[in-house]
């Protein structure tokens, strides 16, 4: 990798971990840290979560609506929902830098638009 772009994602990375999302997110990771039981339970339904999203049950009408009832009801301990909310601020901060970057540099791959969307 050149020395420049090694040096500018440096930066790159020293801001997002500057940022007050990131900062954030630390500290709820943090809190959450302190109660092992809790952190188990938000950890198991970001698996099934993740695990969800990528399969395809996730078009299932009858699926989304189990997991909406059981992301509600981890929502309901703030310990929890404060968790899972800074988690998905901050990866939507990770998505929108890594669009912008991928979107710097034209790759084209119109021809390829089929498998990639």
């Amino acid at each position: 990798m050149d020395t420049e772009v090694r040096r500018r994602l440096e930066e790159l990375v020293q801001a997002i971990r500057d940022s007050e999302e990131c900062r954030q997110f630390e500290e709820a990771k943090r809190r959450l840290n302190q109660e092992p039981a809790k952190r188990k339970k938000a950890d198991e339904f970001r698996r099934r979560n993740f695990e969800f999203q990528n399969s395809e049950d996730s078009a299932s009408a009858q699926a989304q609506v189990a997991m909406y009832h059981e992301r509600e009801a981890l929502r309901r301990d703030p310990l929890i929902d404060g968790y899972l909310n800074a988690e998905l601020v901050m990866c939507r901060l990770l998505r929108q830098v890594s669009l912008g970057i991928m979107e710097s540099v034209d790759m084209d791959l119109d021809s390829m638009e089929d498998i990639l969307s």
